[in-house]
């Protein structure tokens, strides 16, 4: 009987433990997804809409540019999840309607902060990509006919360029996007030289795309590269030989004051080189009056003054200009005839009858170079101030 028995007991037993078991079973709650999240990144201004593609692993925003487009700044549209609040900085709330700030589109490190209504934040950063054309990108400082009769960059042939001048860049590049980045490199060192290039304008003709291009002045002659990023595209143009051209200055103004400081700035950025120059250090400057060619001076004009230098004092120069004080001379109107003309060598100042003379540094520029005048019409000299 006692045997019978035993196989009952394990049961109960086992049933016991079983049910001392299920008492001990707690219930975790559900830990909810922070509601911090954006849901929707739509860039508004460019000629289509573009979607940003939202990451909640990484946490990033990409926009993905084609390379036909273009623009300067992104203006966003930003949707968020119920419940979530967009916050500066600061932890200010940023109205999503109203105060959304336009980002440069080649902006680096740019972020959203979005919390829930428990503070919890998440930050997003914003990424920008230009999907770019499927042809490598061929440029040249000239064109030429490919064997079907196209026009085409010349990727080969260098160019000689005056240093503060303009200068050209043609080639395939199928967006008029003026987002291009030239880089120029010393050719001898391989050194990047900052700030050295300016974009003016990218436009297409009727046969090419070209990009207009500036050398700043600060620029020293020699041989170079130039490296072009374009829309997703990048490449190096044959060599460039950078060179100096002997600076003319802008004419005198209408009105001056013995003794006051003048500054004359060097002309250039001319797209045809007829000036284009660059100042690299005048030792002297004088002024004469020609007795031939004045037509105008104040009745106490003396004599002795004419056909002879009139030294000027330097105060300052740079490359792109020079200031000079005015010298002591008989106050008055002055006025006087000018000859000047362009060709080939570019722009020319003949003659004049007031004109300021430069000595330059350069043995090769040498002295008594008439590189400005009195305007074309009369100019008055009054008191010092």
């Amino acid at each position: 009987m006692n045997k019978t028995k035993l196989p009952f007991m394990a049961l109960a037993i086992s049933v016991g433990m079983l049910i001392s078991s299920c008492k001990k079973t707690e219930v975790v709650p559900y830990d909810a997804e922070p509601a911090n999240h954006i849901s929707a990144y739509t860039v508004t201004n460019a000629q289509e809409v573009l979607n940003g593609v939202v990451d909640d692993v990484d946490n990033t925003i990409t926009v993905y540019m084609p390379y036909y487009l273009s623009i300067d700044f992104i203006v966003p549209e930003i949707k968020l999840e119920e419940g979530a609040t967009l916050i500066d900085a600061d932890g200010n709330s940023v109205d999503i309607r109203e105060d959304l700030e336009p980002v440069p589109f080649d902006t680096v490190g740019y972020s959203y902060r979005v919390k829930d209504n428990k503070n919890n934040i998440r930050k997003y950063t914003l990424i920008t990509k230009i999907s770019p054309h499927k042809d490598p990108l061929k440029l040249g400082y000239a064109t030429k006919r490919d064997a079907n009769g196209n026009t085409v960059a010349d990727d080969t042939t260098p160019k000689d360029v005056l240093v503060n001048s303009r200068f050209t860049i043609y080639g395939n590049l199928e967006s008029s996007a003026k987002n291009a980045k030239l880089t120029l490199i010393n050719k001898a060192t391989n050194a990047v030289v900052p700030n050295a290039l300016k974009v003016i304008e990218v436009i297409r003709s009727t046969e090419i795309h070209f990009i207009t291009a500036y050398v700043s002045a600060e620029v020293q002659n020699g041989d170079y590269y130039i490296q072009v990023e374009h829309q997703g595209r990048k490449t190096t143009l044959p060599t460039i030989h950078l060179n100096y051209k002997k600076p003319y200055f802008d004419f005198l103004g209408k009105t001056h004051a013995v003794g006051e400081t003048v500054t004359l700035n060097v002309r250039g950025s001319d797209q045809s080189g007829n000036y284009s120059g660059v100042n690299t250090g005048v030792s002297r400057a004088y002024m004469k009056l020609t007795k031939r060619y004045l037509v105008r001076l104040p009745a106490n004009f003396p004599e002795d003054l004419f056909d002879k230098p009139v030294e000027l004092e330097i105060v300052s120069q740079t490359r792109t200009q020079i200031k000079v004080k005015f010298p002591e001379l008989p106050l008055g109107f002055y006025e006087a005839n000018i000859s000047s003309g362009g060709g080939e060598a570019g722009y020319i100042l003949n003659y004049t009858g007031l004109g300021i003379y430069f000595d330059f540094n350069d043995a090769a520029w040498g002295k008594d170079n008439l590189l400005s005048s009195v305007p074309n019409s009369a100019f008055e000299l009054t008191a010092k101030k």
